[in-house]
């Protein structure tokens, strides 16, 4: 039976490490360890996690980040000898029932497995929540695309973390940097990929100023991952993840009925109203009344997004987490 070592970095994680750490060792699965890679936390994330028996190992460096908290995790490990895969957690998130085991199936069962990925989905428990998150079932979502990148909880062997170089130095798309490194080198070398349906991780803000201050380390981190990945793929996600024009449009369309405001309706404001059919068929689609909350949340997240931006631009260039 392989060994499975989990990787948790944290800061200030001490109202949800405990019972993360406690339904890993709830796990049914035998062969694990779990370690925990602590940022500088100021509360008691450090000793609850020692306490639920954890390793506890201290992130170095000036930068303190996830992907290179996730380095050193996995680094230590491999030091240790006594690692077949390994497993990425946040440290703030809630897991389904033998999260570890159902995935650790895979590998054990099939020599060819290099990674397996994991269901994202939120703890829809209030109405802040039901906006960020509007479909409460989504593995039907990440079922029809196959190319989307993992959630902040993946396993991969520990072969193909170290062929792949381990996580680059961002915070924007850092984990889907390093999956698609991941993929690459499936394509190129051989071996399979499969998504667990089985094991679920759950997200949760505690507070709208929780979201938006992650929105805002996305947007001081964007430039980065322009730098490493290209301005075309940089482009790409922004657009994807940034409907800028759609704000716009909403503007502009104040101005549609005015002599000066019926040509700039139908460049700006016809997309816009495309934009809410959408919006509206899939509220109708996954039976969901929160779609639109969710397009008006994310929408405010670009200010904040932007906000990061521009204070990357004047000299912040951390990238450290939004919530220090």
């Amino acid at each position: 039976m392989l060994n499975c070592v989990v990787v948790i970095p944290t800061l200030n994680e001490e109202s949800k490490i405990g019972e993360l750490i406690q339904s890993l060792n709830d796990d049914e699965y035998p062969n694990k360890e779990i370690i925990v890679v602590d940022g500088g936390s100021k509360d008691k994330t450090v000793e609850i996690s020692e306490k639920n028996g954890a390793i506890v190992i201290l992130e170095k460096g000036e930068n303190k980040s996830l992907p290179m908290a996730r380095n050193q995790g996995a680094e230590y490990a491999i030091k240790g000898g006594n690692v077949d895969v390994l497993c990425f957690i946040d440290g703030d998130l809630v897991l389904s029932h033998n999260f570890v085991s159902n995935a650790m199936a895979h590998f054990n069962e099939d020599s060819e497995m290099v990674a397996v990925r994991t269901v994202a989905n939120s703890i829809r428990d209030s109405v802040l929540m039901k906006a960020y998150s509007p479909v409460e079932d989504i593995t039907k979502l990440i079922k029809k695309n196959t190319n989307a990148p993992p959630p902040p909880a993946h396993f991969y062997r520990k072969d193909i973390f170290e062929l792949a170089g381990g996580f680059e130095a961002l915070g924007f798309r850092e984990d889907w940097t390093f999956y698609n490194k991941v993929r690459k080198i499936v394509e190129e070398k051989g071996g399979k990929i499969i998504l667990e349906e089985k094991c679920t991780r759950y997200g949760k803000f505690d507070s709208i100023k929780e979201f938006y201050r992650q929105q805002e380390w996305y947007g001081r981190t964007f430039f980065p991952y322009v730098e490493y990945a290209g301005w075309k793929s940089g482009l790409k996600d922004l657009f994807v993840l940034m409907p800028i024009g759609y704000i716009a449009s909403i503007i502009v369309s104040l101005g549609a009925f005015s002599i000066t405001g019926k040509s700039i309706f139908l460049i700006v404001g016809v997309p816009f109203c495309i934009k809410m059919i959408k919006i509206i068929y899939r509220s109708v689609k996954y039976q969901s009344a929160y779609v639109f909350p969710h397009f008006l949340l994310n929408s405010i997240g670009n200010y904040f997004f932007i906000k990061g931006m521009i204070k990357y631009i004047i000299g912040d260039d951390r990238l450290s987490r939004g919530d220090e």
